[in-house]
């Protein structure tokens, strides 16, 4: 019988060890969406508890052997006025090459370091991996 007891106290200590999961808000507060191309479906949504969740499927050229780049994050941010610093927390790709400065200038967004950028919401529109995405 107290080994049962001793599997469960186990099981119980091993899953509250593990990492917070992020849990997304039910109202969107700012949500952009790229507009018809060719190149990528991409999403950014902030919530109103602080998350936020990116979303970005490539689509592969016709007569090419690529395959679709599929990013799906959830992270957080703070406010800072207009400005909201988004939080990726260890992401799998480079903030630096979807928020590239070269197709949207420092009144756009502003890469921080490797898992923050600061995106400026009071813009009707963010050139995200040089793509429009019109605000919602």
């Amino acid at each position: 019988m107290w080994r049962y007891f001793v599997i469960i106290g186990l099981v119980v200590s091993l899953t509250s060890c593990g990492a917070k999961k992020i849990k997304l808000g039910k109202v969107e507060t700012h949500s952009y969406q790229s507009i018809g191309n060719g190149v990528a479906g991409i999403t950014l949504k902030l919530y109103e508890n602080n998350t936020f969740k990116f979303d970005l499927k490539s689509i592969p050229q016709p007569e090419s052997k690529e395959k679709s780049i599929k990013i799906s994050e959830i992270g957080t941010y703070t406010s800072e006025g207009n400005w909201r610093v988004l939080n990726f927390k260890d992401p799998k790709f480079s903030l630096e090459a979807i928020f590239d400065p070269q197709f949207g200038d420092a009144s756009y967004y502003k890469v921080i370091d490797k898992e923050n950028v600061r995106v400026n919401t009071s813009k009707e529109m963010l050139p995200i991996w040089g793509i429009v995405c019109e605000k919602e």
